[in-house]
């Protein structure tokens, strides 16, 4: 009977963790109308908003996956803390790179459109 409420306190604290961490994540948002590269908006603006949101995310990944780390030490590494862990850090990573892709692809634009109008 005291394996099964230990099991249970594991997964209520599990829980707790994960919303947490979704809350932390949560924030306000300031949108740019991206969903066109448009001469009319400062490119180079959106590209700094994107490196910016990419670093945020490297951060994140890389507070998380000392987590796992921690983790593993109280858990063994095969815990679901563990696994978790590691997975919302690669997912961290993974969105942080799409987000330097698209800060290029603006910083981009925007030099091509510098060199045009030389």
């Amino acid at each position: 009977m005291n394996h099964r409420h230990s099991h249970q306190a594991g997964w209520g604290l599990l829980i707790i963790l994960w919303v947490l961490v979704i809350a932390g994540c949560a924030q306000p948002v300031e949108t740019f109308g991206t969903t066109s590269v448009d001469s009319s908006q400062d490119q180079m603006a959106i590209a700094g908003n994107y490196r910016a949101e990419a670093m945020v995310l490297k951060e994140k990944a890389a507070a998380v996956a000392e987590s796992a780390v921690r983790y593993e030490r109280l858990f063994g590494p095969q815990s679901d803390w563990v696994s978790g862990a590691q997975q919302l850090s690669q997912y961290y990573a993974v969105a942080a790179q799409d987000l330097e892709r698209r800060a290029e692809a603006y910083a981009g634009s925007a030099r091509t459109r510098r060199q045009q109008r030389r």
